[in-house]
This record gives structure tokens, C-alpha cells and sequence, in this order.
């Protein structure tokens, strides 16, 4: 998995589990910290979210 497919598996993991949607806005700066994490940081907090 490449680090922006990793990025979108974790957003939309995050989202499901908190069962609503936030603004656009919020949504945009979550999936701007989350491409600046490394591939280790994002599936330590898939494996945190699942």
C-alpha cells in the first residue's frame, strides 16, 4: 500500500469509527497532519483505530 492509499485507509477508518461528519474544513487540515506522518505512524494508528 503507498503512503496516500495508506492515508486514505486511516481517514476513512477514523471517520467511520467516529460515526459523523466534520466540516470540510477540519476534514482537510486531519488528512493534511495525517500525510505528513510516516507509513509506521499511519498504520500504528490504524491498528489503534480498529
Amino acid at each position: 500500500m503507498n503512503h496516500k492509499e495508506l492515508v486514505d485507509h486511516v481517514s476513512a477508518s477514523l471517520f467511520k469509527k467516529s460515526r459523523k461528519l466534520e466540516s470540510r474544513k477540519s476534514w482537510l487540515a486531519m488528512r493534511n497532519y495525517l500525510q505528513q506522518l510516516n507509513d509506521e505512524q499511519l498504520n500504528a494508528i490504524l491498528k489503534d483505530s480498529a
